[in-house]
């Protein structure tokens, strides 16, 4: 389906991207809990001893070491360790002890941070999120007090240009405009909180065009953020792009380019310039339709998985062409990783979570896999992890096991000096020297929204409306308004019959809350109360006819309940004159398309398809 539609989808999904955060759907989420205690009662808190393990410490494998904590710090580390009989100890033979693992490359919304910590994964890298949800979380990163949450450093705000990558998720984003704005709008971003810069070098190409920051303004932009003590990294997709973000000064990459691989002469180049990268090697094979994510999902303690982790991982990045989603760019990716490794370049670990195809907290284990397939040692991809990030960042307090730092410990069954896919073989996880809580516990998934609401058998009827007898359905709730007030934005629609079609028309308002995501338009609810999931499995395509303003709308498919994901979504163009439109199921980019709590036909703001006044009529919406 040519026009806007598909460059509305393409900007949603666009490359190694931030996901937006549509934490709402059409019904109010209820507020998350903090998971039940459950097994984390039985270890250990504040003044332990792991005794006995093979510790990584952030540089090499120790085997047989003790670690001794004390009031939420690692007091000690050695063999045989003289410890006094009243400290509690944890057995540590066959066992491998690690730091918290950090990721380099996440985006907090929702449930992340507790996701994540669960997993082991106890500080993360943000990459570009609300300034005012990271000012939120700041305080629990500077004290040993309990928590259940890893702690958040972040960029907050993204550089880019106006309508550029970054601008479609719903956050307000304050565009740069030219080299003479740099200094003004790093000083903002520093008096926002902002941990480091990130800038967007992105033009989309070859899949779209999209605004993008010229390099004068990307240079501009990197001197104003040392000139305030700030490092700058560089989101780029193209090599071309990355050898000139080295050149202009950046001090870190975030995300391999799949376009080319470096040839070791521009690998030499990198690294001379003392330049890290985070690969993201996770979202790149995900989008390449070859990532290893959902196997980790069988792999790991299941009970310790979120409903948001289990579907942003089933979940798969929209309606790409072919072209972009070879297998090959993943591979390429990892050719690129192994070129960089040997010519000495920084590697951070890194997910791009939670991103379709990634869960947070759980990637990190996928990453550290595809990190040593891209030829990193278990101990390198293990630093990469771990110490590098704490020592690029700044973060002197975590990152290694030795004396003085935070107790946020990973215990792992297994040896992953020999086998770094152990590392999804949990035992404990220590955050600021508190064993955290792992399971969900049946009270606390029902609080979240965890229970799956069983689907109810389809109607034999293909036919949803032919809107002949005005705003009806042949069976379900039927069509009602949405629109994202529900998440306190001000978009409005309108629905009504006219001449035997739904006539669909409103207006998007972009940037009426933080955490918006600019939407308004028609729902079809197909169950006897709205969301409740019907099973259409056995059917194979969505039929409607379309026309309208000639923009590009989205048809957005939930399965059920309350989702913490953007929902996934197809788009279609309204042509002035009435056009076919047919959408296989297996298009939407979800595990179970056939699970219908709803279907959305929507306008939205995003590039391509602007905030402003709507206007398009459905007719004969069919499911066959």
């Amino acid at each position: 389906m040519p026009g806007p539609g598909r460059t509305v989808t393409r900007a949603v999904a666009y490359g190694v991207a931030a996901v937006g955060v549509f934490v709402g759907t059409l019904v109010a989420l209820p507020e998350p809990s903090a998971p039940g205690r459950g097994a984390a009662d039985e270890l250990p808190e504040g003044s332990f001893a792991v005794i006995g393990a093979t510790v990584f410490d952030g540089e090499a494998f120790r085997a047989d070491h003790d670690v001794w904590v004390e009031d939420g710090r690692i007091r000690a580390v050695g063999a045989s360790l003289e410890i006094p009989d009243d400290v509690a100890r944890v057995d540590g033979s066959g066992r491998s002890l690690v730091p918290g693992l950090i990721d380099a490359h996440v985006h907090t919304f929702g449930t992340t941070l507790n996701d994540a910590v669960r997993f082991g994964v106890t500080t993360v890298l943000d990459q570009f999120t609300d300034p005012a949800l990271a000012a939120s979380k700041r305080a629990a990163r500077e004290t040993l007090e309990r928590g259940d949450e890893a702690d958040l450093f972040t960029a907050g705000m993204l550089a880019t240009a106006d309508g550029g990558h970054g601008t479609q998720f719903g956050i307000p984003v304050e565009p740069v405009s030219g080299p003479a704005d740099a200094a003004a709008w790093v000083a903002a971003r520093k008096a926002e909180g902002s941990d480091w810069i990130k800038i967007v070098y992105e033009d989309g190409s070859p899949y779209m065009d999209i605004p993008s920051l010229d390099p004068a303004t990307i240079g501009a932009l990197i001197a104003a953020a040392h000139a305030e003590g700030l490092l700058a990294v560089v989101h780029v997709s193209k090599l071309a792009h990355a050898l000139e973000a080295v050149d202009l000064g950046a001090d870190g990459l975030v995300h391999v380019w799949g376009d080319t691989v470096v040839d070791d002469t521009q690998a030499a180049r990198i690294a001379e310039a003392g330049v890290f990268v985070v690969p993201t090697l996770s979202v790149v094979t995900a989008m390449s339709g070859d990532g290893i994510d959902p196997e980790l999902l069988r792999e790991a303690d299941g009970a310790a998985a979120s409903r948001m982790q289990r579907e942003t991982l089933a979940n798969r990045f929209p309606d790409l062409p072919d072209e972009a989603r070879p297998a090959a760019r993943g591979e390429t990716a990892i050719a690129n990783v192994r070129r960089l490794r040997a010519a000495g370049v920084r590697l951070l670990a890194g997910t791009d979570a939670p991103n379709p195809g990634t869960g947070s907290g759980i990637s990190q284990h996928g990453e550290l896999r595809l990190l040593v397939r891209a030829g990193l040692s278990s101990a390198e991809a293990l630093a990469a992890a771990t110490a590098t990030p704490a020592a690029i960042f700044g973060l002197e307090d975590r990152g290694r096991i030795e004396a003085g730092r935070i107790a946020d410990l990973v215990l792992i069954d297994g040896d992953l000096e020999s086998d770094v896919s152990a590392s999804t073989r949990l035992v404990a996880v220590w955050k600021d020297g508190y064993p955290v809580a792992r399971r969900i516990e049946e009270e606390v998934a029902r609080s979240i929204g965890e229970e799956a609401t069983a689907a109810l058998e389809a109607p034999d009827a293909t036919l949803l409306s032919d809107f002949e007898e005005g705003v009806g359905a042949s069976f379900g709730v039927g069509w009602q308004v949405t629109t994202d007030r529900v998440q306190g934005g001000t978009s409005t629609a309108e629905l009504s019959a006219s001449q035997g079609a739904l006539r669909v028309e409103g207006e998007i308002v972009a940037g009426g809350s933080p955490f918006t995501f600019p939407w308004a338009g028609a729902i079809y609810f197909p169950g006897p109360v709205p969301m409740q999931p019907v099973d259409f499995s056995g059917r194979e395509v969505l039929r409607f006819r379309a026309r309208g303003d000639g923009r590009g709308y989205l048809v957005m498919l939930f399965s059920g309940g309350a989702s913490p994901t953007v929902p996934p979504s197809v788009p279609f163009t309204a042509p002035a004159d009435w056009a076919h439109v047919e959408i296989p199921l297996a298009r939407f980019p979800t595990a179970a398309p056939g699970r219908i709590g709803g279907l959305a036909f929507v306008a939205t703001a995003l590039p391509g398809a602007p905030a402003g006044v709507f206007a398009f009529e459905l007719d004969d919406v069919e499911i066959r």
